[in-house]
């Protein structure tokens, strides 16, 4: 029975580490996401006493392996590998998931801030709309004749009344 190693990463995201995962071969199928960890399994078939909350089955990796996991952890994802596959999954490959991690959550990131860009000019829109309807509103209640012209991107209200 092989020992099991613990390497800490920075990896925070699920999303973002199962796109990494994919990128270097294994393929969302191939992995399990649990919510409350589970045992990892062994070459032998047994339960192990190390826990996982994702999760590459030893029988994606090969017969003689053990199961590969990470943990979540407050600080990140904490890989949790065999010294059997340490040969394969050890730091050399952490480094190649954590290069390939980084371009995915660097990608998220920028696609959130697009998105609350995009939010926020969309609630700026509504808000102008609504200004824009209570005052022709109001000015329409007071007597007022409106034109509207759009100058530079801009709304400008020409109000005017007869006066006699």
């Amino acid at each position: 029975m092989s020992a099991y190693l613990q390497l800490a990463t920075p990896m925070t995201d699920t999303d973002c580490l199962l796109d990494a995962l994919a990128d270097l071969g294994v393929a969302r199928s191939m992995v399990e996401v649990h919510q409350q960890a589970v045992a990892l399994v062994g070459y032998e078939g047994a339960a192990r006493e190390q826990h996982a909350h994702i999760i590459i089955r030893r029988q994606h990796i090969g017969s003689a392996s053990n199961d590969v996991g990470f943990v979540r952890t407050p600080t990140g994802f904490r890989l949790i590998v065999s010294g059997y596959d340490q040969s394969r999954f050890g730091s050399a490959w952490l480094g190649r998931l954590s290069s390939r991690y980084e371009v995915h959550q660097g990608e998220k990131s920028r696609r959130m801030a697009e998105e609350q860009r995009l939010a926020a000019e969309e609630e700026r829109r509504r808000l102008v709309e609504a200004t824009r309807q209570a005052v022709i509103e109001k000015a329409k209640s007071s007597g007022y004749r409106i034109e509207e012209r759009v100058e530079q991107g801009r709304i400008r209200l020409v109000l005017s009344k007869r006066v006699y």
